[in-house]
C-alpha cells in the first residue's frame, strides 16, 4: 500500500511539472497569501511572536528585548463550487489552512511549523437562508482590528475563535440573523498539554454533554452596519481537590462599522464570564480553590479608525482593553490589558502590501508590578 501511495505522489508531481491541470468536477478557486513578519519587542512577552500579555515589571523578562522573524502565518485556501439545488439554490464549500499549528520541540520550530486547519465547511445557499456545516468563525467573532498582530486583539478587548459548528442564517433585505450549535471546546487545557496523550482530548466543555449555542443579528443602516451577538454554554470544571463543578460561559457583544468618506470607523464591546476560550479575561476563565470554582467576569472592547489617504497608502489608529473583575481573581492573576496600535500600509498593488506597525501593551497584575511592552513590526503580503 505504501508503494502505491509513493507512486501516486510521484505521478501527481510529474504531471504538475509537465504543466498538466489536475481537474475537479466542481469549479475550484485558489486563494491566500504569503506573509513574512519581523518583530522587535522591548520585553520578552507571552508567547513569542504572539502578543498576549506583557511580563510583570519586576521580572527578568521585562528587561529582555526580543527580535523574531517568521513566515508561518502564510495562508492557502480553496473555494469550491458545488452542484445547484433546485431552481434557486446551490451548494458550495471552503477549506483553508495556514502553518501556525503546533510546533516541533526544537530550536528551529519557527521554520518548520505544522499545518493548521482554519476553515472547512460546506453550505446550502438559498436566496433567504443558508445552512452551513463544518469549522468556521464563532458567531461572536468579528469585525476584526486592522492590525499586523497575528492574534488580532486577543486578550486586549476582542473576543473571537473558530469552532466546529452547524449554523443557520436567515436573510431579509438589510437584516440578517444567524444561530449555531458548536462543539464546546473550553480553553482550560493548554494546547501543549494534551490530556493523557490523546490526539483529540475531551475537555471541560465536552464533559458538559451539550453544545455551546451562539447567535448574531446584523442590520445595515445606510453606511453603517450594526450587530449584536452572544453565546452560552456549560463546562464541568474541577476544583483543586478534583471535585467537578458545573459552570457557565457566556458573553454579550455589540459592534458598529461606519464608513464616512475616506475613514472607516469600528467600535466593539463585550461583557461576560468564563471567556478564556475566546481570549477574554486576559486569557483567564475561572479561579479555584480546594472546594470551589469561581467564574471570572470580564468586560472590554476596542475601536479603530482606518484612513485611506490615496490609492497606495492607508493609515490605522486604534486600541482596546480587557478588564477582568478583580474580585474574581486570586494569586498573581492578570488584572487588565490595555492596548494601543498604529500602522501604515503601502499598497504597491492589490496583491503586494508592506505594513509597518507600532503597538503598546500594558498588563496589570494582582500581586506584581504592571508590565509594559513596545512592539515594532514589519509585515509583507503577497496576495493571490
Amino acid at each position: 500500500m505504501k508503494k502505491f501511495i509513493i507512486i501516486g505522489c510521484l505521478l501527481l508531481t510529474a504531471s504538475l511539472i509537465a504543466g498538466e491541470t489536475v481537474e475537479s468536477k466542481f469549479p475550484v478557486q485558489l486563494y491566500g497569501f504569503i506573509r513574512m513578519e519581523a518583530s522587535y519587542d522591548n520585553s520578552e512577552i507571552a508567547k513569542g511572536d504572539w502578543l498576549l500579555f506583557a511580563p510583570a515589571g519586576n521580572s527578568a523578562a521585562a528587561d529582555q528585548s526580543i527580535f523574531t522573524m517568521n513566515a508561518r502565518h502564510s495562508r492557502i485556501g480553496l473555494k469550491i463550487g458545488g452542484p445547484t439545488l433546485g431552481k434557486d439554490g446551490k451548494v458550495q464549500g471552503l477549506i483553508e489552512v495556514d502553518f501556525a499549528g503546533g510546533f516541533p520541540n526544537s530550536s528551529t520550530a519557527a521554520r518548520q511549523p505544522q499545518l493548521r486547519l482554519r476553515h472547512a465547511w460546506v453550505e446550502i445557499v438559498k436566496p433567504t437562508w443558508e445552512l452551513r456545516f463544518g469549522q468556521d468563525w464563532a458567531l461572536i467573532s468579528g469585525p476584526f482590528p486592522n492590525t499586523t498582530s497575528f492574534v488580532v486583539g486577543a486578550g486586549k478587548g476582542h473576543l473571537w475563535m473558530r469552532y466546529p459548528q452547524i449554523k443557520y442564517t436567515l436573510k431579509s433585505g438589510a437584516f440578517k440573523l444567524a444561530v449555531s450549535a458548536n462543539r464546546p471546546m473550553a480553553g482550560n487545557i493548554k494546547y501543549e498539554d494534551f490530556a493523557g496523550g490523546d490526539f483529540d482530548p475531551v475537555g471541560d466543555g465536552e464533559r458538559s454533554g451539550m453544545p455551546w449555542f451562539m447567535g448574531r443579528a446584523w442590520l445595515n443602516i445606510g453606511k453603517a452596519t450594526v450587530s449584536v451577538s452572544g453565546h452560552y454554554g456549560q463546562e464541568q470544571i474541577a476544583d483543586l481537590a478534583g471535585l467537578d463543578h458545573d459552570k457557565s460561559t457566556y458573553s454579550i457583544n455589540a459592534d458598529m462599522v461606519v464608513k464616512t468618506g475616506p475613514v472607516a470607523w469600528t467600535i466593539r464591546g463585550f461583557m461576560g464570564e468564563n471567556l478564556n476560550s475566546f481570549f477574554g479575561g486576559v486569557f483567564q476563565g475561572f479561579s479555584s480553590d480546594s472546594s470551589s470554582v469561581t467564574n471570572i467576569a470580564s468586560k472590554g472592547g476596542w475601536g479603530q479608525a482606518v484612513v485611506t489617504l490615496n490609492d497606495h497608502w492607508d493609515v490605522t489608529l486604534g486600541g482596546g482593553m480587557d478588564d477582568p473583575n478583580d474580585e474574581d481573581l486570586t494569586g498573581n492573576a492578570r488584572t487588565q490589558n490595555t492596548w494601543m496600535f498604529g500602522n501604515a500600509a503601502l499598497n504597491f498593488s492589490k496583491s503586494l502590501i508592506f505594513m509597518l506597525e507600532a503597538e503598546y501593551l500594558k498588563t496589570g497584575y494582582l500581586a506584581a508590578e504592571d508590565g509594559e511592552n513596545l512592539r515594532l513590526q514589519f509585515v509583507t503580503y503577497l496576495k493571490f
